[in-house]
């Protein structure tokens, strides 16, 4: 691809990421309503395992991407959307589940901490360049993943469970899921950096 070709591409970009942030408050709402129907799709890859109460989703891969596309604004309203709404009915939880009970089990600390990372990551990408180059995304959705969603999601995990003893409580909600979130950071970070401008918008 030509310079010229590679200017357009990245005046695009920053049309539509300008586009996403000036936009009207129903589009925006729109856009977040989305974003959380983005997060229950990839929530039906649950590949649960027999030692944990904690299975393995593809959630994870759409909260931190739908941080970047939407913002900090955006990455908030979309997964407070998706618990919200799960929590009222809506069956998009993992294997359609839906209630409030969801959000009370042994993953509920893990739901909640997807709105501090994806509200996170929309603020970095937003405010700062390096976080929209590639290592600064991969690192930013590493700190994203194993510091908001899996600290969130071990409080609660013990709070729960009564299990306090830090080698146990990592064994049941960090350590088996460590190569699936770098395979989905990965995938999330490429996918991000396809799309957003490297220029600030």
């Amino acid at each position: 691809m030509t310079a010229n070709a590679w200017e357009g591409v990245e005046n695009l970009r920053q049309e539509v990421f300008h586009w996403r942030k000036t936009t009207s408050l129903p589009v925006k709402l729109g856009l977040s309503l989305l974003g959380a129907a983005v997060i229950g799709l990839t929530a039906q890859i649950k590949i649960p395992l027999s030692w944990t109460p904690v299975p393995i989703t593809g959630q994870t891969f759409a909260v931190l991407l739908m941080g970047v596309l939407l913002g900090a604004g955006g990455g908030f309203l979309s997964t407070t959307f998706y618990l919200v709404l799960g929590g009222a009915g809506v069956p998009w939880f993992a294997a359609a589940s839906s209630g409030w009970a969801a959000l009370a089990g042994p993953t509920g600390g893990y739901l909640a901490g997807f709105i501090l990372a994806s509200s996170f990551m929309g603020f970095m990408c937003d405010r700062y360049s390096f976080a929209r180059r590639l290592p600064g995304l991969v690192l930013l959705m590493l700190a994203a993943n194993f510091i908001f969603i899996h600290g969130a999601g071990l409080l609660w995990l013990g709070h729960v469970t009564g299990v306090w003893e830090l080698k146990e409580l990592l064994m049941l909600g960090t350590l088996p899921f460590i190569s699936g979130d770098l395979v989905k950071i990965a995938a999330a970070s490429a996918l991000a950096r396809s799309i957003i401008p490297r220029r600030r918008f």
